[in-house]
């Protein structure tokens, strides 16, 4: 197999994976960036919407855009945090936990179900191996930012 064909590969997996999760959240009535903020903010831990960008690979203003809806709903609260002058703590309201739990819900079942037919028989490295795979990824993609190729090739 070239490194073309298993990027191919590669690519169409990850796809497909998101494309499940895509579904859940149509099936929920939610937006897909939607259900991945719900998703990170319902593990019980107060969070920034820069840990969310940087963990997340979302755009500041996707996340922003999101925070504000949810704030307008009542799903979430927003505390300035101490000595900082814009960063602000995100938590899920009583009513932002009912309503992530309602979404989430069928997606943590669906996990649950897949975990013991495909994992629970396995080790963890199959994850462990994806997770140094994907940091191996960011920092080779990260010296070749595209921008900079760029410039390179022009000079």
């Amino acid at each position: 197999m070239t490194s073309g064909e298993f990027f191919m590969r590669l690519a169409v997996a990850i796809y497909k994976m998101d494309g499940a999760y895509d579904r859940f959240a149509k099936g929920s009535g939610v937006k897909a960036n939607l259900l991945w903020l719900l998703y990170a903010l319902n593990d019980g831990n107060p969070h920034t919407q820069r840990q969310i960008c940087d963990e997340w690979y979302f755009p500041r203003s996707t996340v922003n855009t999101l925070i504000k809806e949810c704030e307008e709903k009542g799903y979430v609260t927003l505390h300035r945090l101490e000595g900082e002058r814009r960063e602000m703590e995100i938590r899920l309201t009583e009513t932002g936990q009912m309503f992530a739990q309602g979404v989430l819900t069928p997606v943590y079942r669906a996990e649950e179900e897949l975990f013991r037919t495909y994992f629970a028989e396995k080790s963890c490295a199959f994850l462990e191996e994806l997770e140094a795979f994907g940091e191996t990824m960011e920092r080779v993609y990260s010296r070749r930012d595209g921008c900079n190729e760029k410039k390179e090739k022009e000079i």
